[in-house]
């Protein structure tokens, strides 16, 4: 399988970098150490002076809401993924529970301050490419069940059938989700602009050690950008 960054998108967004790193995977309802890793979260963001009040002026947060303002939806209605587990933690003290390896790369996305998502390899049809919506194309989101419109000017994940994730990293599709049964994963780690924090890099070193950690086997690692806009994955 060939993962690549549309042209049009490096054109809009040139500045686009998509770590990726392949996984084998044992998902289970729960982990004990992810469990701790969760429960840390609040106090880390108290600690680097992150309040709800202040997260709309983050960098990082600033910037993705530029991105999508830039796709024509209102960016405090339709959040990257980035902002949506930052106010769930301070609103909440605590990330939801999806499993153990979903749980874990949205431990990683919160602490490095980089959007992040996965797919299923083998629920993945084809090639997979960051690209701009199709005229009539629609996208089926996770936990829910109707379908949404996806226009031209939004950025999707897609496969050759379908679209994989919706306005960049806003929302995953159901039909390429992990769950228990995974066994091959996909990790995305987006960048639309220079970061600020933690680079695309270290993004990806993090998550192999911390997935190495929690008994999934990380197999391989690259970053397509505009130097480099395709790369084979497994």
């Amino acid at each position: 399988m060939r993962f690549s960054i549309d042209a049009a998108i490096l054109e809009r967004y040139p500045q686009t970098e998509v770590g990726w790193l392949v996984a084998d995977v044992f998902p289970v309802s729960a982990d004990p150490v992810v469990d701790r890793w969760k429960a840390a979260l609040a106090g880390e963001m108290a600690s680097n002076g992150l309040t709800l009040e202040n997260l709309s002026s983050c960098p990082e947060v600033a910037r993705w809401r530029q991105v999508f303002g830039s796709m024509g939806v209102k960016p405090s209605k339709y959040r990257c993924s980035l902002e949506a587990l930052l106010r769930r933690v301070l609103k909440e003290n605590a990330l939801w529970t999806v499993n153990s390896v979903v749980d874990l790369y949205n431990c990683v996305s919160v602490k490095t301050l980089l959007p992040m998502g996965a797919f299923d390899l083998d629920k993945i049809r084809g090639n997979l490419f960051l690209r701009f919506g199709r005229q009539d194309e629609t996208f089926e989101p996770l936990g829910q069940g109707e379908t949404e419109e996806v226009l031209p000017q939004h950025v999707v994940y897609a496969d050759d059938e379908k679209v994989c994730c919706w306005l960049w990293n806003h929302r995953d599709s159901r039909l390429v989700g992990l769950d228990e049964g995974t066994r091959r994963a996909v990790f995305l780690i987006d960048h639309a602009s220079s970061p600020t924090t933690t680079s695309t890099e270290a993004g990806l070193e993090i998550l192999w050690e911390k997935l190495a950690e929690t008994g999934s086997n990380p197999v391989e690692k690259g970053i397509c950008s505009v130097s480099q806009p395709e790369q084979e994955i497994s």
